[in-house]
């Protein structure tokens, strides 16, 4: 049906490999049914913050299973034990503890930079892929969103045609770009790019404090690109289909009592829980209002809650419908170590999880929403949207 797929990628820091899972079951579908890899299937794939580098990875070809040893090999090279440690202490985090930012270069080799440089390689060359890169353009559109707090505008890397002069270059490498799209305020300090027009680097913050669910963006790009390659550019909403993927989602209850005495310092470490959850929510919300009134199966969305409260219990309600077991998911974007966990819910997801994707009687005029098995929902999905 629709000839634009779209993939977007949601941010959330390590709970990026809970996205990465459920690409690996996308990767294994659209193999299956098509022989396609995800960079072949996909016309555009999209990214905010940790999505940015689960975009980029694609484009330079790498595997959902390769993506996934990122975080789970690298993950501690990226929020390194001992920031970590300091942000966790109590009294003495309120003195220094608030100062602790993970690094994107601890000259050691480690830091954010470090991990994305060895990685985001051009796979014909094997060099620091750019955002531009002709080998990487002709295979798939690539759009990722930072934010620029000098000009104080977001802004879109995208590889559909050669950056305009005055905005960014085409020389710069996706792993700087990554970098500056997933500095999330209070985790990591501010990266700076080029930009040619003002003739000097400029500081960019995570994408995410803009826009965490870039679907909508990438939309409103399909539409806009100058070129697409050996793609075809979609003329109306009934030739785009968006697969969206987020990062499970944060739904802690907070009291008037337990809040109303927060200071500064403790709204700022609430900021990914409470602030970058709702952008998401309201972007989800959007498409799938717009697509249900033009093509009600031409847009999916993959997530969960990563923990529910019931019986004065906060568990998984995945993990325990599948293993009978009440586990609680750690929902903290900085920590390696629930790698695992994150892992385990997504697979859980996958076999006992429903998703709403398309209307349960369209003949008829029934506008209720069908829900049904995730897998079920993707093998639905990728085969409806082939060539």
């Amino acid at each position: 049906m629709a000839k634009f797929r779209i993939l977007s990628l949601d941010g959330g820091g390590i709970r990026g490999v809970l996205s990465a899972r459920l690409l690996k079951e996308v990767e294994t579908i659209v193999q299956e049914t098509t022989g396609q890899k995800l960079h072949e299937y996909f016309d555009l794939v999209a990214g905010t913050s940790t999505g940015s580098i689960l975009a980029a990875g694609i484009a330079c070809q790498k595997s959902a299973d390769e993506i996934i040893d990122l975080y789970k090999d690298e993950g501690e090279n990226i929020f390194l034990k001992g920031i970590r440690g300091q942000r966790g202490w109590r009294w003495l985090g309120r003195l220094i503890g608030a100062n602790a930012l993970y690094p994107h270069d601890d000259g050691r080799g480690r830091g954010l930079a470090n991990v994305l440089k060895g990685i985001l390689t051009n796979p014909d060359t094997d060099k620091p892929a750019t955002i531009a890169d002709r080998e990487i353009k002709k295979q798939i559109q690539l759009l990722i969103l930072a934010y620029d707090v000098q000009s104080r505008n977001t802004t879109w890397f995208a590889n559909d045609e050669d950056p305009v002069e005055w905005e960014y270059e085409k020389k710069t490498e996706l792993w700087k770009i990554c970098t500056a799209s997933a500095s999330a305020p209070t985790f990591f300090p501010p990266y700076q790019i080029y930009k040619p027009y003002k003739k000097k680097e400029v500081p960019y913050i995570d994408g995410g404090v803009a826009d965490n669910n870039p679907a909508l963006a990438a939309v409103s790009h399909a539409f806009s690109m100058t070129t697409t390659g050996d793609r075809n550019r979609p003329s109306n909403l009934e030739e785009i289909a968006v697969l969206s993927i987020g990062t499970g989602q944060t739904n802690h209850p907070y009291t008037y009592n337990e809040i109303k005495g927060w200071g500064l310092a403790k709204w700022a470490t609430k900021i990914p829980d409470i602030f970058l959850d709702p952008d998401a929510q309201n972007t989800e919300y959007t498409c799938r209002r717009i697509f249900l009134g033009v093509a009600d199966k031409n847009y999916l969305r993959l997530d969960f809650d990563l923990n529910t409260d019931k019986e004065g219990n906060r568990y998984n309600e995945y993990v325990f419908k599948k293993k009978n077991v009440r586990k609680e998911i750690s929902e903290e974007i900085d920590d390696p170590n629930v790698c695992e966990d994150l892992i385990e819910a997504a697979d859980c997801y996958l076999d006992e999880g429903t998703v709403r994707y398309g209307y349960k009687d369209a003949d008829s005029g029934d506008k209720a929403q069908a829900k049904i098995k995730v897998k079920d929902a993707i093998k639905e999905f990728i085969k409806l949207h082939k060539d």
